[in-house]
């Protein structure tokens, strides 16, 4: 572990201004903080160069064609969980595994395009993986919550890494949806009427991304302080369409720009999955509020399959993971059960990939 990923309060300063916008001039920001523009120049440069943060577009699941995000959790037999977990993470849909401790052996997020691309990965190639006994899997039906600030860096954390080491080479699920997410569907159009799963209604999403809008942001995905011209060149279009085609996917929420620091700055921890059961479907939705607003929480999503609500936390150890559920979960009114994963091997997160969602609510 490098320890560069050391941040001093300037340091965490500068990362909170660049969470709120990823491409804030370095000059803003020195006025912000009081500094010299070279001053935030450096810090920048060293955090990102030990990998300690990265400045990158997350895409929403929907803009890059997706319908469906799936929480997956798999029990496994007569093979070892990491080596499992090593081969999930060769399918760009799966942007997040964990190996961990609880009814299930590995916990994953999907996305899927459609119904029968969810019933392919599922009930095929996730099961038919040597060493998988069981499969048990979650629509995510309404995301409240989606802040993917702290990740690992680089995406993937194993030995034998499926993609290069920075990441930067990564299949990343944006590029992988691309086929059929404009199947019979011209450039830049809409896709298809269909079940939001992010809200429950029968409206169409949001217009996918074409073929120039994914490739500015596999860029920005790499780098989202690339300049504009730089992306021009190599994508070879005006700078003038970069420019205004980020400032739309920035204001349709297709996109977002925002610093992600690594994991590893917290020593030890640990991320943990709190499952959720209510004793009735009604209070489901005000529980799932009252768990985004908790700012422990990085993920809190409404859930079809296994329980009602999934939140997704940081720990330090299994102690305390309980004191927290028991104290914070446990305790809030109309929750029945509970049941928590703890992680013990972040395998990988595609930070590119997420659910653009602005104050506690999906858009």
């Amino acid at each position: 572990m490098n320890a560069a990923i050391e941040l001093d309060d300037t340091d965490e300063r500068i990362v909170e201004l660049l969470r709120s916008d990823g491409r804030m001039a370095y000059r803003a920001i020195a006025a912000e903080l009081g500094i010299t523009e070279a001053t935030v120049r450096t810090r920048v440069r060293r955090m990102e160069q030990s990998d300690a943060m990265r400045v990158v577009a997350v895409t929403d699941f929907r803009a890059a064609g997706y319908q469906m995000m799936l929480a997956v959790g798999l029990t496994v037999e007569g093979r070892a969980p990491l080596e499992v977990a090593e081969a999930l993470a060769r399918f760009p849909e799966v942007f997040s595994i964990n190996v961990v401790i609880g009814s299930c052996d590995i916990e994953t997020l999907v996305v899927a395009e459609d119904q029968a691309a969810m019933a392919e990965l599922i009930f095929r190639r996730f099961a038919e993986l040597p060493g998988v006994l069981r499969v048990s899997s979650s629509l995510a039906v309404d995301v409240l919550k989606n802040q993917p600030d702290s990740v690992p860096l680089p995406l993937y954390k194993t030995a034998e890494d499926p993609a290069s080491s920075a990441g930067g080479g990564a299949t990343s699920p944006v590029s992988a949806g691309s086929a059929g997410a404009t199947r019979g569907a011209g450039k830049g159009a809409a896709s298809p009427a269909s079940v939001d799963s992010a809200t429950g209604s029968g409206a169409s999403v949001k217009p996918v991304l074409d073929d120039v809008d994914r490739r500015i942001v596999e860029r920005l995905g790499e780098d989202a302080r690339t300049s504009n011209r730089q992306i021009a060149d190599e994508i070879g279009v005006t700078e003038g369409t970069v420019r205004s085609r980020i400032k739309r996917m920035q204001e349709e929420r297709q996109i977002r720009i925002t610093a992600v620091t690594n994991i590893d700055r917290y020593r030890g921890a640990a991320i943990a999955y709190v499952w959720v059961e209510v004793e009735r479907s009604e209070p489901a939705p005000e529980v799932a509020r009252q768990m985004a607003a908790m700012k422990e929480f990085g993920f809190v999503g409404l859930m079809m399959g296994r329980y009602d609500i999934l939140g997704i936390t940081m720990v330090r150890n299994t102690e305390h993971l309980a004191r927290f559920v028991h104290k914070h979960v446990a305790s809030l009114a109309g929750v029945r059960g509970t049941e928590s994963s703890l992680g013990v091997n972040f395998v990988k997160h595609d930070y590119r990939m997420s659910r653009i969602v602005e104050q506690g609510r999906s858009l």
